[in-house]
């Protein structure tokens, strides 16, 4: 356990009250419905599929059993639970599989083109497919169809929450572009972040889930880019270097609870010129969508961030950060991290698993944590 920057009572209570999601509390996506009924948390004590997805209740102190170990090589970067009722999707290497009783039991359902691929969940039982080289498939637990590559390079997808069809993605220039069926074509939205003399790598593009035109880039040694207006305007986000100089933004995310609430993690290029003990490695926050953040979790006292940590928002408190760091390395296992701002502090869960590689939460208890597993050695 390690103490971290205080927030304030009165400046807590103002985030959770700030900045509602756009999507009505009486919609049946937001509330996990899709008119076949409710979800259910899992009623199993051994999760039975090929061991790289299993859950937690109490944020990673113990994780349920599998009926088997995962085989090396595997990444499970891809795990999200769909809005038809105890439905997920997982996708380890390039493995799609479903889960289709809250996570007891794991089938394939087939291959998906592209590497070190990732979901995103949208409307309709459904979720995108997609990878950093522009490969891009739908994906529902009934099967798999193959899209129309967006862009070379992409860094993030999002998904309007009331129309599963329309979706942008933030190329390798932070242009953003657009579809209105679904991935079958696309068109430049906005204009790019960056001019095109500015040849500048995207690590990140994070999405707000319930605004579209809200998009955060997190770039090398530029730091961070956001826009409110769907890319018509950008703007250079400040805090996150002391010095006001290089950094590099390796990994960001939009909380659903409070589209105000960012979180990024980032490595102030300068600290680690001066070998400080964090070695200028943080995560940060932002209150304001962005524009500003302040850094709240540093490297050090028992806490490792890596370039491009798993960070994972709490669905319904702002407050709330998970993010882990591990290893198949002499077996040291996987540490999940939670951060909470209220109380000013991060406290840590060990498990003997390489890596922690994705976090889904359970739409009607997050107490139900999802993780899906990577496998090295």
């Amino acid at each position: 356990m390690r103490k971290m920057i205080t927030l304030g009572v009165a400046a807590a209570f103002a985030v959770l009250s700030a900045a509602t999601p756009a999507v009505a509390a009486d919609d049946p996506a937001a509330a996990g419905l899709d008119g076949f009924g409710r979800w259910h948390q899992p009623r199993c004590e051994t999760v039975t599929g090929d061991g790289t997805v299993t859950f937690t209740r109490d944020e990673g102190r113990t994780l349920t059993p599998t009926s088997q170990a995962p085989k090396p090589v595997v990444y499970t970067r891809g795990l999200v639970a769909l809005d038809r009722p105890d439905h997920l999707l997982a996708l380890s290497n390039n493995v799609l599989l479903t889960s289709k009783d809250a996570g007891c039991t794991w089938t394939q359902v087939g291959q998906v083109n592209g590497a070190n691929l990732t979901l995103t969940a949208a409307r309709g039982g459904r979720a995108y497919a997609w990878d950093q080289n522009g490969h891009l498939s739908l994906v529902t637990p009934d099967g798999i169809t193959p899209l129309t590559s967006p862009a070379e390079d992409v860094a993030g997808l999002g998904v309007d929450p009331l129309r599963g069809d329309r979706l942008r993605v933030a190329d390798g220039d932070g242009q953003l572009r657009e579809s209105r069926d679904g991935g079958q074509t696309w068109k430049p939205v906005g204009k790019p972040a960056f001019p095109e003399t500015e040849l500048l790598m995207i690590y990140t593009a994070a999405f707000d889930p319930y605004n579209l035109n809200h998009v955060v880039l997190g770039v090398a040694t530029e730091g961070a880019r956001v826009t409110y207006d769907g890319g018509r305007t950008w703007r250079a986000a400040t805090g996150l270097s002391r010095t006001g100089t290089r950094v590099n933004v390796f990994s960001a995310t939009i909380s659903p609870a409070a589209p105000n609430v960012v979180y990024a993690m980032g490595l102030d290029l300068a600290e680690k010129d001066e070998h400080v003990p964090s070695d200028g490695r943080h995560i940060y926050r932002s209150f304001d969508g962005g524009h500003r953040f302040t850094p709240v979790v540093d490297q050090g006292d028992g806490i490792t961030l890596p370039n491009g940590p798993l960070l994972a928002a709490h669905p319904k408190n702002p407050l709330v950060l998970y993010f882990a760091w591990g290893t198949g390395w002499s077996n040291l296992g996987t540490d999940l991290y939670r951060y909470d701002a209220l109380r000013g502090r991060v406290t840590t869960n060990h498990n003997p698993h390489d890596r922690v590689t994705s976090i889904a939460f359970n739409p009607s208890n997050p107490k139900v944590m999802y993780l899906g597993l990577a496998e090295e050695s």
